[in-house]
């Protein structure tokens, strides 16, 4: 198995990575493809693949936030054909290799198990955790909707182990409204944001 960048849009490898991400994300969670196609070609995201056998078997979407040292983990999704066979474990273990000498840390979305599917969003926070990732404590965070009119509830991590068990309140509002900025194209005063970023103690715990 091979982990690779693809930055080639209009190749067999990018269309392969698409139908997995087409099959993993509902709607209401998944930019179009085209929007995809032009954050990876004009380098504001960067596509991973892994190859097993010439087929493309996984894919992750990484954003390196412009102004942080948080990298958000946009997207990451196993064939369904070849889930359980360690390949997200994997790649989990090539991000903390490739942080040890940096200051960069990931950011994660992921679905509250309080307001979805309790199973498999509990399935993906135990994943997380186990490889090393920190849950922010009482972060109440929304998805905007990327289709329809109704947010995702969410909560944020961090990985691989953040310098301490805390963080400072601000530092999060700020990671916070730039994802919004950047991957959404939504200001400091949408409504949506408004509705909880305001809410976000001076120090969080990290659990």
């Amino acid at each position: 198995m091979e982990f690779k960048e693809i930055n080639k849009i209009d190749g067999s490898e990018f269309d392969a990575a698409m139908e997995i991400y087409r099959e993993a994300f509902p709607a209401s969670e998944r930019h179009p493809v085209d929007t995809i196609r032009e954050r990876v070609k004009s380098g504001l995201s960067r596509l991973y693949v892994a190859t097993l056998n010439d087929e493309v078997t996984f894919l992750a979407l990484l954003w390196p936030l412009k102004e942080s040292n948080f990298i958000l983990l946009d997207y990451m999704a196993t064939k369904n054909t070849h889930r359980g066979e360690g390949i997200a474990s994997a790649f989990m273990k090539m991000l903390r290799n490739k942080s040890e000498n940096t200051e960069k840390h990931l950011i994660l979305e992921v679905e509250n198990p309080r307001f979805s599917d309790a199973t498999q969003s509990e399935k993906r926070v135990k994943f997380y955790k186990r490889h090393g990732a920190r849950e922010l404590e009482n972060v109440r965070y929304l998805l905007p909707p990327l289709e329809g009119s109704t947010p995702t509830e969410m909560i944020l991590m961090i990985f691989p182990e953040y310098k301490d068990e805390k963080i400072s309140g601000r530092t999060v509002k700020d990671v916070i409204i730039e994802i919004y900025r950047e991957l959404y194209n939504r200001q400091e005063d949408d409504a949506l944001l408004g509705t909880f970023v305001h809410e976000i103690g001076d120090t969080i715990n990290l659990v």
